[in-house]
């Protein structure tokens, strides 16, 4: 980069940010942020009154009050519009000597709003500090007028601007760390990646071209202009269904098309359900809600998004991202012999949404049958009709005696009664059986039995009895087989 040399300080200045550089080389590297659109110059209606700034993110000590206050000629800078330099990174430097990069305030739609402020120029005062008085200072306590908006740095390139515009809305890495704005370590590691493109020809940064070198070499730089100029792309579509609803427990499908590579994109789901990134997306990786996915050049990546709930509704998806754009930073400074600022504008965000939803169905319900208890009528017992064992009727034949039928001879008186063979008794006779009077008796297998008399009487009962046991036989066989 050329340098103009009415800016630049004599070296035994130069040489101190040297040493410094090393310290917050030690342990950095990069990732990605996010962008925001350039805010134009707030319109004040009522000067602020004085008040104590907020803190910037991740600072990691406890500035002072003086650092704090912005009162008196800071509160005339800062109801200018100004920004207001408070204090650096570390607390290693003095009030006067602050290292970068720098904590400032200013007034945005009445917001006072607290931002990293990084230095684009290696070897120049940043002229943040402040005196006993609290009033501006270089590192020579010679006091400073306002630190006013600036269009930006007169000796960056278009693609630098670009390169640096770009690390300050995304993560980048150098040597492993992350940068950024949440720590200390982080905030190091983006300053020298800037310096690595705004000083990279700067006899200072000599000792350290090959770290720009490994972490934001001519190639990724080449990528990063690249996905600067593109017109960035942000879609979300519904695709698994394409139409109607889900059962409860079923997965939804949501594909995300867009360029916007390795920055972070904010991803999530209504009513808490969570999302996981589904299918053949190598590229593609998800931290809590933020999706980061990996290419370059113009044509834009799908990436699968799987949502499933066991609870009926609706349910969106949304994606955000604030695209990136040279337009995002905020530069100031506080004089020709002072540093440039850059700093992401973090009030007026244009952000890029995508969104989509589906509709997941009840489970089917089932109602329990209410039952009305039935009106209990106590039941007419009838006395059941004792079973009366058949028992074969042996019918009853009437024994009729015979008498035997003697004949009378006529005695004639006085006459002598000759002798007369007794009679012997004739054998009776085959009397016609007679009619039995009582029920025909019924035999075992169901039909009427035979009517017997004299001694068939016995066979008939005898052979009674052998089929009753037959038939309690029958009874036993079959209970065996069963």
């Amino acid at each position: 980069m050329t340098v103009s040399g009415s800016r630049r300080r004599p070296l035994v200045l130069r040489l101190s940010l040297t040493a410094a550089i090393a310290v917050t080389v030690a342990g950095s590297s990069v990732a990605f942020a996010s962008p925001a659109v350039s805010a134009p110059m707030p319109v004040r209606t009522a000067a602020a009154p004085a008040f104590t700034a907020g803190l910037c993110e991740g600072t990691e000590y406890t500035p002072s009050e003086q650092m704090l206050d912005i009162s008196d000629i800071r509160l005339d800078h800062y109801n200018d519009g100004n920004i207001v330099p408070m204090y650096g990174t570390t607390d290693r430097g003095t009030s006067a000597a602050v290292d970068a990069p720098v904590c400032g305030v200013r007034d945005v739609d009445g917001i006072a709003k607290s931002e990293w402020m990084y230095c684009t120029d290696f070897d120049l005062d940043p002229c943040a500090g402040v005196d006993e008085n609290g009033l501006p200072v270089d590192k020579h306590n010679d006091e400073m007028g306002a630190t006013v908006p600036s269009s930006g740095n007169p000796d960056l390139s278009a693609d630098d601007l670009a390169v640096i515009s770009w690390l300050l809305q995304n993560p980048a890495k150098l040597d492993g760390a992350v940068s950024g704005n949440g720590s200390e370590d982080a905030r190091s590691a983006r300053q020298t990646l800037v310096w690595c493109v705004s000083d990279y020809d700067n006899p200072l940064m000599a000792d350290f071209k090959s770290l720009c070198d490994r972490n934001i070499g001519d190639d990724e730089r080449a990528r990063i202009v690249e996905i600067m100029n593109v017109t960035q792309t942000l879609d979300l579509v519904r695709k698994t269904p394409a139409t109607g609803t889900l059962k409860a427990g079923e997965t939804a499908v949501f594909t995300l098309n867009t360029n916007m590579y390795r920055k972070p994109i904010n991803v999530q789901s209504s009513a808490g359900t969570e999302l996981t990134v589904c299918g053949d997306n190598a590229k593609a990786t998800l931290s809590a809600n933020q999706l980061t996915v990996d290419g370059r050049g113009d044509a834009p990546t799908a990436v699968d998004l799987c949502l499933t709930t066991a609870d009926s509704g609706d349910y969106s998806v949304t994606a955000s991202v604030i695209p990136d754009s040279v337009e995002n930073l905020h530069w100031n400074t506080a004089g020709a012999q002072c540093q440039i600022f850059a700093s992401f504008d973090t009030v007026r965000p244009a952000l890029m949404n995508a969104s989509a939803s589906v509709g997941y169905a009840a489970a089917p319900t089932t109602t329990p049958a209410t039952t009305t208890p039935a009106t209990t009528t106590p039941a007419t017992t009838t006395p059941a009709t004792p079973v009366v064992p058949i028992v074969p009727i042996v019918p009853i034949v009437p024994i009729v005696p015979i008498v035997p039928i003697v004949p009378v001879v006529p005695v004639v008186p006085g006459a002598p009664v000759p002798s007369q063979p007794v009679a012997t008794p004739a054998a009776p006779a085959p009397s016609a059986p007679k009619q039995a009077t009582g029920p025909r008796p019924v035999a075992i297998d169901g039909g009427a039995a035979e009517q017997n008399s004299g001694r068939n009487v016995a066979v008939a009962v005898t052979g009674l009895g052998l089929v009753g046991m037959a038939a309690a036989g029958a009874v036993a066989l079959r209970r065996k087989r069963s």
